[in-house]
C-alpha cells in the first residue's frame, strides 16, 4: 500500500506541474511537451508494472498531440502582424448587449493603442455619440441620412474620429450630410443582420437614408461561424431550405449540441483539431456571407428604399497573383464578388484607388488597417457615386 500512496503523490505532483505549466506557458503544445516529459519520468520513478504503463502511455499521447500541433502549425499561414500588440481602455469594452452580443456604450470614451515589437503605432480616442456609434461631425437638420455598418475597418481603428471613412464622407460634402458610423471592431456580418432583424435599426424609417455602406474583409468569413473568442454571445445563423434562420448564440448553440461544442472549444486549444474539416466550414461561411449580404440588401430596400454599397478589400476578378493571407482559396473568395455583383449590390473596389502606393501610406504600419489618406479615397468615390 505504501508503494501505491507514493506512486498517487507523484501522479498528483506531476498534475500540478502540467497544470502550472499551461498557466505560464499559455501553450497546449508546451504543455503537452511538458506531460511527455514527465510521463517519461514516471515510467521510471513509479512502482509497479501497470502504473509504468500508464505513464508511457501518457507519454505518448501527450508526444502526439504535441506533434500532430506542430504539424498543424506549419500548415497554417502566420497571421499577418505578428509582434503587434493592441489594447483598449476601458478594457471591457465594447460593453455586453442582449441582442448582438455586445456593442458600444453610448456617451463614453475609450482609448485604443498598438505597439509593433515594443514600439508605438498609435494611440487614439475613440469617442461614441449617443446612438452608441463613433462621433461623427454634426449636420443640418433635415439632411440626407447614410448609415456606415461593419467591423474595424470602418470604424477606423487606429485613426482619429474624423478619419474614419464615415467622418469623411460627411467633410468632402462640405458637412451638408449626417453620417451615422454604427459599427465596432470585430463585428461580424451576423450581427448586422441581427441589428435589423430585432429592428434595432427601425429608428431610422422616415429619416431621409440615402444609402446603407459597410465594408467587407475576407476575415469577415471566419466570424459567420462564430470563429473567434469574442463572438461567443454574438447571434448565430444557419441556412435551412436556403433561407436564413437565426438559432441563438454561438454558446447556446454550442452548449445543447455537445459533439461541435467541444470540437469548438477543443479547436482554440489544439491546432489540429481546428484544422479538422476546415474545408467543410469554409464552405458553409461561404454561403452563410453571400446570403447574409443578400438578406442587408434587402433590409436597406424594404426600410429604406435605399441602396445597399459594399466597399470591399477582397480579391476580385482584376486581381492578380495571390491577394493578403485568407486561408480560403483565392478562387473563392473572387466567387463571392462575382455574386455580389449578380445581386445587383453596389460594390466600390478599394484596391482601385490603392494597388499602386507604397503600403504605409494606404494602411497603418503593421496594423493593416486602412489608413486616413485610404479612407479619404474611398470617401471621394462614395461621394461621386451617391450624391447626386
Amino acid at each position: 500500500m505504501a508503494g501505491v500512496g507514493r506512486n498517487l503523490s507523484l501522479a498528483a505532483l506531476m498534475l500540478l506541474v502540467v497544470a502550472i505549466a499551461a498557466i505560464v506557458l499559455s501553450s497546449a503544445m508546451w504543455a503537452s511537451a511538458v506531460a511527455a516529459c514527465l510521463g517519461l519520468l514516471g515510467v521510471v520513478l513509479f512502482q509497479g508494472n501497470g502504473w509504468r504503463t500508464s505513464a508511457l502511455v501518457v507519454a505518448a499521447l501527450a508526444l502526439s498531440l504535441v506533434l500532430l500541433d506542430a504539424f498543424a502549425g506549419l500548415l497554417t499561414p502566420s497571421a499577418h502582424g505578428a509582434g503587434l500588440v493592441r489594447s483598449i481602455e476601458p478594457r471591457w469594452w465594447p460593453q455586453p448587449h442582449p441582442v448582438l452580443g455586445f456593442r458600444p456604450t453610448p456617451n463614453i470614451d475609450a482609448v485604443g493603442s498598438a505597439t509593433f515589437d515594443g514600439q508605438p503605432v498609435y494611440k487614439q480616442t475613440y469617442h461614441i455619440d449617443a446612438e452608441g456609434g463613433r462621433a461623427t461631425p454634426p449636420a443640418p437638420p433635415g439632411a440626407d441620412l447614410y448609415l456606415f455598418l461593419g467591423d474595424s475597418f470602418m470604424f477606423g481603428q487606429g485613426l482619429k474620429d474624423d478619419e474614419a471613412l464615415p467622418a469623411q464622407f460627411a467633410r468632402l460634402n462640405d458637412y451638408r450630410v449626417r453620417t451615422l458610423n454604427l459599427s465596432a471592431p470585430g463585428n461580424s456580418p451576423n450581427q448586422l443582420v441581427r441589428a435589423f432583424e430585432a429592428g434595432l435599426m427601425d429608428r431610422y424609417i422616415g429619416q431621409p437614408v440615402k444609402a446603407v455602406v459597410v465594408w467587407i474583409i475576407p476575415a469577415q468569413l471566419a466570424r459567420t461561424t462564430g470563429d473567434g473568442s469574442w463572438l461567443a454571445s454574438t447571434p448565430r445563423y444557419e441556412l435551412q431550405d436556403g433561407k436564413l434562420v437565426h438559432t441563438g448564440s454561438f454558446t447556446d448553440y454550442r452548449l445543447s449540441h455537445l459533439l461541435d461544442g467541444a470540437k469548438y472549444y477543443l479547436g482554440e486549444i489544439f491546432a489540429f483539431v481546428e484544422a479538422i474539416g476546415r474545408q467543410q466550414r469554409q464552405e458553409e461561411q461561404l454561403r452563410l456571407f453571400v446570403a447574409m449580404m443578400g438578406r442587408l440588401q434587402q433590409f436597406a430596400r424594404e426600410k429604406f428604399n435605399a441602396p445597399l454599397v459594399a466597399v470591399y478589400s477582397w480579391p476580385d476578378e482584376q486581381a492578380r497573383g495571390p491577394y493578403g493571407d485568407s486561408p480560403i482559396d483565392q478562387s473563392l473568395l473572387i466567387d463571392v464578388i462575382k455574386q455580389l455583383r449578380k445581386m445587383g449590390i453596389e460594390l466600390v473596389r478599394v484596391d482601385e484607388f490603392t494597388s499602386n502606393k507604397p503600403l504605409d501610406l494606404v494602411s497603418i504600419p503593421h496594423d493593416g488597417h486602412p489608413s486616413a489618406y485610404t479612407n479619404e479615397l474611398v470617401a471621394a468615390e462614395l461621394k461621386r457615386r451617391l450624391i447626386k
